[in-house]
């Protein structure tokens, strides 16, 4: 199961360069045939676009994975190690409710916007709204992740 998990991380860290990259390189192209050469090229702002979306999405599954996202810990440090393991899985609770949610309202407005085209590249835009879905399902397995190892430990030491 850990080698599974690892090779999941991998093609999440390797999948977040390549976009990035790609990023770089399509604003890069943009700017230099727009400035340089005075012939813009129209395809590279959608295409930067769409890549920057997955990017960012993919990077919010990414940050859930080593639990780097903002928060405010001063009252739980200042708990109980009793109390902090109940805010923890109250916080936990409250987490999953709100990202099975979100996942359902991503599924509905992927199915609503599935049938657009993107103005210059003529692209259907299915596999852009479908970023939705796929950064919630990514922050859920990432974050279950996280909580299985953390239950884990605790099992191991419940006084802690």
């Amino acid at each position: 199961m850990r080698r599974l998990g690892s090779a999941f991380d991998g093609v999440c860290n390797v999948t977040s360069v390549i976009l990035l990259w790609a990023t770089v390189v399509v604003v890069f192209l943009q700017i230099l045939s727009r400035y340089v050469f005075k012939a813009p090229l129209v395809w590279t702002e959608e295409v930067a676009r769409f890549a920057f979306i997955w990017l960012v999405f993919l990077g919010v599954s990414v940050t859930e994975r080593q639990a780097a996202h903002f928060r405010v810990t001063f009252l739980v440090e200042k708990a109980s190690p009793r109390l902090r393991y109940t805010l923890w899985a109250l916080v936990e609770v409250g987490i999953f409710a709100t990202l099975s949610l979100l996942f359902f309202e991503a599924v509905r407005f992927t199915r609503m916007g599935s049938h657009n085209v993107s103005p210059v590249l003529q692209l259907r835009l299915d596999f852009l709204y479908m970023s939705f879905p796929a950064f919630v399902l990514l922050a859920i397995i990432n974050r279950l992740r996280r909580d299985v190892t953390t239950l884990a430990s605790r099992v191991a030491n419940p006084f802690a």
